[in-house]
């Protein structure tokens, strides 16, 4: 990355009176500003909107509002940000939360340095409604301890882990990727929303690694009103690889995947065909699993000496839950 790199944020909000204000002003606070701030507003009731033009009046960078006639839902919401974006890099806000002023440097740094990976992922404190902090971060809330060998590979893009997690406000990704992971899956609710969806396409496509920054870049506020908590609703999280994964007839997390990865956008994307192409093995074996139990047996074990259960999903829990769980 140069100099010139422009940086875009992409902000979807719903109803965010109480606690936009403080999130906004974290941006003009950042060491490194964006070179625009792209808003979407999924038809708020309450002072969002008013609130957002005011900052708009005096921010010292372009703000652009997006107005949803109708609600969109939270994926929806993001993708028309995202798309409206014009950065090199996007990084994904909510509206509810609050950035430390080295996160835009810090993950621009990172990427910089790491010119394989398309995306980057940093962690986050734990803090209640008035910003305590709770004592622990997001990663440490979801078990992610990754080793210094598996960064240098994540970073490459020829591995992962299936513990990885995030949430929107963790993510930086390369604007060259946007037709990639655009657009992101509709429906109500979504069967995997937007977080997950583009770090795994990203990944799982072979069109960039993940490069971590450990140091919490954010307060991830924990509220009433916020559509997942961290170590609670893992459904919001990567979907992929969540431990309520399978457990269902119907498992929607892989349909959008499945698709998105035997796009041609996703060949022409791919760095690493042959992590595309595993993936999608992988994940037509899950999502094609018989209804036999016994008849399950083959397809589980061939996934289990292969490695790739361990590769792109959790390993031995995944294969138990296929094998006995899965209805």
């Amino acid at each position: 990355l140069s100099d010139r790199t422009r940086i875009s944020i992409a902000m979807a909000v719903y109803n965010g009176e109480r606690f936009i204000q403080e999130q906004l002003e974290s941006f003009v606070r950042q060491t490194r500003q964006p070179d625009e701030l792209v808003v979407s507003d999924d038809a708020s009731t309450d002072r969002s909107v008013e609130i957002v033009r005011e900052f708009a009046n005096h921010a010292p960078f372009p703000v652009r509002l997006l107005l949803n006639e109708r609600n969109a839902g939270c994926s929806g919401n993001f993708e028309r940000a995202i798309d409206a974006c014009a950065g090199d890099l996007i990084f994904l806000s909510d509206w509810d939360d609050v950035q430390y002023p080295d996160k835009i440097a810090l993950m621009e740094e990172a990427l910089a340095k790491s010119p394989l990976a398309g995306i980057a992922i940093c962690n986050a404190d734990i803090v209640d409604e008035g910003l305590k902090p709770l004592g622990r971060t997001l990663w440490e809330a979801h078990g992610f301890f990754p080793s210094p060998r598996l960064r240098g590979l994540m970073s490459e893009g020829t591995a992962f882990t299936s513990s990885l997690t995030t949430n929107g406000c963790c993510l930086a990704f390369r604007g060259e990727l946007k037709p990639l992971i655009l657009p992101l899956p509709g429906g109500d609710p979504s069967p995997i929303l937007y977080d997950g969806f583009i770090a795994w396409t990203i990944i799982l496509s072979g069109a960039g690694g993940v490069v971590l920054v450990d140091e919490p870049l954010f307060a991830y506020r924990q509220h009433s009103a916020q559509i997942s908590r961290a170590g609670g609703n893992t459904y919001s999280r990567f979907g992929l690889v969540s431990q309520r994964l399978a457990r269902a007839k119907e498992r929607p997390h892989f349909g959008p995947l499945i698709e998105r990865l035997e796009s041609a956008t996703a060949i022409r994307c791919s760095r690493n065909q042959e992590i595309r192409e595993s993936a999608l093995v992988h994940l037509r074996a899950r999502w094609n699993l018989p209804e036999s139990r016994f008849a399950r047996i083959s397809s589980v074990l061939c996934e289990l000496l292969s490695g790739r259960y361990h590769r792109f999903s959790h390993g031995f829990a995944a294969a138990v839950k296929d094998l006995l769980f899965v209805r």
